[in-house]
């Protein structure tokens, strides 16, 4: 199982550095300075927010059957390490063309949008509006009214020129076929209706949460065709607000945007009123996503770019053990030594 899969990538990544709630937590997109540090430290862009609504019965049950299958073995603490089993299943993991980070379950708004504009599209075509949109959240109906009213969807060019549209980035050669099979099946139109994922999984005899997992697969790979194709008009206006224009949180922009102006880090603890811990944290983000980000001010008369490559010889990204190496230095300190030494690229590498 593709999910199952991933598990275990993760699990390998962190190197019993972090408990078996780790992948939980990167998957469902939590927002913790622990999490987003990970998603630095570890390289887990791909997985972030992959499953915005996993549960975690549903996460615990896949755990479980992973242990009672000889894939994996969590200790006494909660640290999962992968089997000889666990490892060579591992090897199986294909390359996954996703971004999580960037697109942080905005996908999703994306192919309901798609698919509500497609429905209507296909019955404007057929001159037959009487339909049930396949879309039921009112913010994506509002939304395509207001798209619809902006363009001359009546027409048959307009209609022509957004089939053409997709037809193009249909031929992605990222794309393949069971990528378009997945996507085809879940959009509806004119005397069309999409399947579900039980009906889908059973007419492809593959697991759900895999499906899924490819479908998501699917659209960040049609968002990055989309989003570097200015003439693909229509679907870049489908796609506007899908991708994140900046990787901080809202609340870590708004401390940025204070450091920017050159308050110090105690200044903008007073000004915005909330934990030092969290303001920590704040930084901590700033460092993962701004390359030009300095460390310096929080280590006067020190070398910091020494420091971040002591940091990174000790080859442990656990805290508590770099607190013991480095008695001296706060943990807020070391963290911002392990995002600035970390490494962000999705290495293929086991």
């Amino acid at each position: 199982m593709l999910f199952q899969q991933i598990i275990l990538h993760m699990v390998h990544r962190l190197n019993g550095e972090r408990t078996i709630s780790a992948p939980f937590h990167l998957l469902r997109g939590k927002r913790s300075g622990q999490t987003i540090q990970d998603v630095k430290s570890f390289g887990f862009t791909k997985y972030f927010s992959l499953f915005p609504k996993l549960s975690k019965e549903s996460y615990d049950q896949t755990i479980q059957l992973m242990i009672q299958s000889g894939l994996l073995i969590v200790n006494e603490d909660s640290i999962p390490h992968t089997t000889k089993l666990g490892q060579l299943e591992l090897r199986q993991l294909p390359k996954l063309k996703l971004n999580g980070w960037l697109y942080r379950g905005n996908e999703r708004l994306f192919f309901q949008r798609l698919s509500l504009v497609t429905q209507t599209l296909s019955h404007v075509q057929a001159k037959s509006m009487a339909f049930t949109p396949v879309q039921k959240d009112d913010k994506i109906q509002q939304w395509v009214r207001q798209f619809l009213r902006s363009v001359p969807y009546q027409s048959t060019t307009f209609i022509q020129q957004f089939y053409q549209e997709l037809s193009t980035v249909f031929q992605s050669p990222n794309l393949s076929d069971q990528h378009l099979t997945i996507l085809c099946h879940r959009l509806s139109g004119f005397e069309v209706s999409g399947i579900t994922w039980q009906q889908l999984s059973h007419a492809l005899k593959t697991d759900e949460l895999d499906l899924q997992i490819r479908f998501y697969e699917c659209l960040h790979i049609l968002l990055d065709e989309i989003l570097s194709n200015p003439q693909l008009v229509i679907l870049c206006k489908i796609s506007e607000g899908i991708k994140t224009t900046t990787p901080l949180t809202d609340s870590a922009k708004k401390t940025s945007e204070l450091h920017q102006q050159g308050y110090s880090f105690e200044q903008i603890v007073t000004m915005r009123q909330l934990k030092t811990s969290t303001i920590e944290d704040h930084f901590v983000e700033m460092a993962m996503n701004n390359p030009s980000f300095s460390i310096k001010v929080f280590f006067p008369n020190v070398d910091s770019n020494m420091l971040i490559q002591q940091v990174r010889n000790q080859q442990t990204k656990k805290l508590r053990t770099l607190k013991n190496a480095y008695p001296t230095y706060s943990y807020f300190q070391l963290r911002l030594l392990l995002v600035m030494g970390g490494d962000s690229n999705d290495k293929e590498s086991l």
